[in-house]
């Protein structure tokens, strides 16, 4: 049947968003080593609280399975005499085998007969193994900030006190540092803080919930979820900020949620500064309108750790708490409403971007002309409204709200633009261009927002490579990867044509006199950086790995070498699409081969074979250009699939590598046409068929 196996490691409170990707970890930790050793167990299942994190694995065997040890000897042929007498060789590899030679057995193999040993090692005891699973686990989860304490030479996320490892009734040897793994764990610190004994891991969870402890995450944001909804709609209200509940759940041992009301006067502040405050300064929930959510009610929920003796001493600290911020809120608002937003935007002079890329200031002049720029391209006749808008566009960034609340970046620039009589359009494009803030984020609804925040990002790109901050596995402070990424969705998800090298030149001719590093090496830095993320997008796109490495090479504008991927894929399952690969492959090998350089010429053809490709391919020229030209990638390809049969006659009947000079060059010649044709959508060479 098998035994359960427990461990819990209990420490002070660990930063919520250290909790589940820790969690990940042990389980996968635990189910590599068991599945390696072949262990067998029934399932995994994993606890975390803020001073917990804990793994549970049931019906764990008691022991490995046995292991089939096969050893390979000399040859059957060098082993024994003519007359079946073993040799020195035979008798020397059963000596080291540790049998004797009656136990040595002949195996067939492809390279003929060999003397062969084959041992069954018992397996080792689970209670035997595991230990060291666990000991060299504690030490591996990752956490993004570590940290020491008394306990010498250990690191974790917070200083370890207790823990729990037990197999069955039986306590394992697991230390950390100088604390040594018992059967002793701890209730709810502040309701039922006393040792409590486990005598087997299958307690575990009933046992903590009876001194409120509620050790399943998801057990506890179904309880805080199930709460609030309910308790929302006898206000006839509702929730929606769904993405704050894991969040508190792991603030949290034992949920208990309490109902909370401000001043119907702070709702004319714009919602989301209501919202902001409430949910990442405060981690209460806002109730919304029940009949529209996008109006707020003046109620929140906050979430206890314990049951208090009366709810209202709790609500009236929460309560309290709630409306100190947003008196100050208020007051800022006011104030920030009578500074015009050009002087909010003049006083980035004073505002350092980065010591060596100038003021904030600066980097708005720069990215404003790049902006303009793109408009040049793309939004012709809104020239004017994208030049103010992006001279507003971090105008925000000096007003006391967003000084106090960052997160309000854009949102109060908008606010006060249309609260001092701006176009809608600008105030509109002042919150857009920093969107999407991250993959799954919406893009910007209007083009203003999405030519400012391009200009911004790459403005910001190449000045951080052009000085050297290049992104790191372990650093991006100023988040270039997502930025990238940022670009190519909006270029992507609005269908905007746009060479990535031309853009990459304009920002950088603007940052020239900042530049520590040659313009060039920075180029073309920046632009396999964008290579490299786009190969991101495509895999989440569904484009395989093949094609992917079959269109990056002409990779510079995002929507065409989309575009381009999304064509082959469409046909790369076609009988005639796996010849014209291999062909490819054929005549990229010979190509690497000689180095030739010349017009073809027809009156060298000497077969019919090459003089029908040569036909074939100069009646689909033109037409193949046009589609390509136009992005009309599947009908190119269509277009392809009639140089199947030429082709194939053509590496049968005739021999490229003629004695002939000027004959193997012009077929050659010839091969490399059709390639240079072919590589205006990819490099079909390295498509997988």
């Amino acid at each position: 049947m098998g035994r359960s196996l427990l461990f819990e490691i209990g420490t002070e409170e660990i930063p919520h968003s250290f909790i589940a990707p820790a969690l990940q970890f042990m389980e996968k930790w635990i189910s590599d080593r068991f599945m390696s050793v072949n262990l067998e167990y029934q399932d995994i299942e994993v606890f975390g609280t803020p001073r917990r994190l804990a793994i549970k694995v049931s019906k764990v065997a008691d022991s490995l399975p046995d292991t089939i040890d096969t050893r390979m000897g000399p040859a059957k042929a060098v082993s024994f005499d003519d007359q079946g007498v073993p040799t020195k060789a035979a008798l020397g590899f059963a000596r080291s085998a540790g049998v004797d030679i009656a136990d040595v057995s002949i195996k067939e193999t492809p390279k003929g007969e060999y003397l062969c040993v084959t041992k069954t090692i018992p397996g080792r005891t689970s209670e035997d193994y595991i230990p060291n699973v666990l000991q060299e686990m504690i030490s591996k989860i990752p956490f993004s900030k570590s940290m020491r304490w008394s306990n010498p030479g250990v690191r974790f996320a917070r200083p370890v006190h207790w823990i729990v490892a037990l197999f069955g009734e039986e306590k394992l040897p697991v230390r950390f540092g100088d604390v040594k793994a018992g059967s002793t764990t701890y209730g709810n610190r502040f309701m039922s803080n006393c040792p409590l004994e486990i005598t087997n891991p299958d307690v575990y969870e009933d046992l903590l919930e009876a001194h409120y402890v509620i050790p399943r995450i998801e057990k506890r944001m179904d309880i805080i979820w199930d709460t609030i909804t309910r308790k929302a709609f006898s206000l006839k209200a509702q929730v929606k900020d769904k993405d704050l509940l894991k969040e508190v759940a792991n603030l949290l041992e034992y949920p208990h949620v309490i109902e909370g009301v401000y001043d119907e006067g702070f709702l004319e502040l714009p919602k989301e500064v209501l919202v902001t405050v409430m949910k990442h300064h405060q981690r209460f929930f806002p109730m919304y309108d029940l009949e529209n959510e996008d109006v707020l009610r003046p109620y929140f929920f906050g979430v206890s750790n314990i049951i208090p003796k009366e709810d209202s001493v709790v609500r009236t600290g929460y309560e309290r708490v709630l409306r100190a911020r947003l008196e100050d809120a208020k007051y800022f608002f006011v104030e920030d409403s009578r500074v015009p937003l050009e002087d909010y935007a003049e006083r980035l002079k004073d505002v350092i971007f980065h010591k060596d890329l100038g003021t904030s200031f600066e980097k708005v002049e720069r990215f404003s002309h790049t902006a303009l720029y793109l408009a040049e391209y793309l939004a012709t006749g809104k020239k004017d409204i994208v030049k103010q808008a992006a001279y507003l566009s971090k105008a925000d960034l000096n007003s006391l709200m967003v000084y106090e609340l960052p997160e309000l970046q854009g949102i109060m620039g908008r606010e006060y633009a249309l609260r001092q009589g701006y176009d809608p359009e600008v105030a509109q494009a002042i919150y857009e261009h920093y969107l999407p803030s991250s993959a799954e984020d919406d893009l910007p609804v209007g083009i203003i927002g999405d030519l400012i925040g391009i200009a911004d990002r790459i403005d910001t790109i190449c000045g951080c490579f052009g000085i050297g901050m290049v992104p790191t596995g372990t650093s991006d402070p100023y988040a270039l990867r997502r930025q990238t990424i940022a670009i190519e969705n909006i270029l992507l998800g609005k269908g905007y044509r746009l060479s990535i090298s031309d853009l990459i030149d304009q920002a950088i001719s603007l940052l020239s006199s900042r530049l520590k590093r040659p313009g060039p090496e920075v180029r073309n830095e920046v632009l396999s950086f964008f290579r490299s993320r786009f190969v991101g997008i495509l895999q989440a796109r569904e484009i395989s790995g093949d094609v992917i490495d079959a269109v990056l090479p002409g990779f510079d504008d995002p929507v065409d070498t989309f575009m381009r991927a999304k064509a082959i894929m469409s046909v790369k399952h076609e009988k005639w699409f796996e010849s014209l690969c291999t062909a490819s492959k054929r005549v990229e090998n010979i190509i690497k081969k000689s180095d030739v350089n010349v017009d073809i010429s027809e009156e060298l053809f000497e077969q019919d074979e090459e003089k029908d490709l040569y036909k074939t391919y100069k009646d689909m020229e033109q037409a193949f250009i046009s589609y390509a030209s136009k992005g009309e990638y599947s009908s190119a390809l269509k277009l392809m699939a009639g140089l199947k049969g030429p082709i194939d006659v053509f590496f049968e009947k005739v021999l490229v590598m003629s004695e002939s000079t000027a004959v193997r060059q012009n077929r050659i010649c010839l091969l490399k046409t059709l390639v240079n044709l072919f590589d205006r959508i990819a490099r079909f060479s390295r498509i997988s068929t």
